[in-house]
């Protein structure tokens, strides 16, 4: 059963929305009322909306944090218009906090350089997001898939500084002290939140299992543990108007702390 919510005071993407909250919560008591199992909520927003504050509003909710999961943020790119969107910082920014990239129009799109140009520049702003074309994908699939793959580390294109906007993939040796990796982490969040704008991870704690981190801005996932099939660590940032110096120094400052070996940047 399908149900369509519309959220019409205000814009959802700006501020911690309580109606938002308990919109949420009686879908939830609705389905349990009637004994029937909700399976997941599709939050759509329009225009250039910033996911940060919605994944916030969900995450600083006890109940919420207990009953609801943030699977994946999907940003669509309209094709033929991208070229033009993409001049907003506001269009870039979606693109760099999404987990996916669904292209939107491509059967009008007659163009394959504009579309591998296209998808080379999505990439450069976000080398982590999968891009998937909405004329292929089968949508029970696409929403049901696990976006937190563990071996996600991409391939950094050439021109990953874009416009202020800059990708830094780490590489760690050994295993990595978990409790330390939290105090670090909270500290350069602290720093330099509004300016990373998309963190990515899998932690190497020492055990038969790996972490992975997922966050937006300030703004973490719960961890997940998954079952170990690397040793190491990997992270990705990808900052605005923050130099990549900034990180690497701060992670020389701290390597006996963290317990790491040593990292690289590929």
């Amino acid at each position: 059963m399908k149900k369509w919510l519309y959220l019409n005071a205000g814009c959802v993407c700006c501020n911690k929305r309580l109606d938002l909250v308990e919109s949420l919560k009686a879908t939830l008591n609705n389905y349990e009322w009637h004994g029937e199992i909700l399976k997941r909520i599709i939050i759509e927003t329009t225009g250039l909306a910033n996911p940060a504050p919605i994944l916030w509003t969900i995450l600083s909710d006890v109940f919420l944090g207990v009953h609801f999961e943030i699977q994946s943020v999907v940003a669509c790119v309209d094709v033929l218009n991208a070229k033009t969107h993409l001049t907003n910082n506001e269009a870039k920014e979606q693109i760099v906090f999404a987990d996916s990239v669904l292209l939107t129009k491509t059967d009008l799109q007659n163009d394959s350089r504009a579309l591998i140009k296209l998808k080379e520049r999505i990439q450069a702003l976000n080398p982590s997001a999968e891009i998937f074309d909405k004329k292929n994908i089968d949508y029970e699939s696409f929403f049901l898939r696990n976006n937190r793959a563990r071996n996600f580390m991409p391939r950094m294109p050439k021109d990953s500084h874009s416009q202020g906007f800059e990708t830094l993939s780490i590489r760690f040796e050994g295993a990595m002290e978990w409790s330390a990796f939290g105090i670090w982490l909270s500290l350069l969040l602290h720093q330099y939140g509004t300016q990373i704008l998309r963190i990515k991870g899998i932690i190497d704690i020492g055990s038969n299992l790996l972490v992975s981190i997922n966050g937006v801005m300030h703004v973490i996932y719960p961890p997940k543990h998954i079952l170990k099939d690397q040793n190491g660590s990997n992270l990705v940032f990808i900052m605005r108007h923050l130099e990549r110096e900034k990180i690497l120094n701060s992670l020389k400052g701290f390597k006996d702390f963290l317990g790491i070996k040593g990292f690289e940047t590929p």
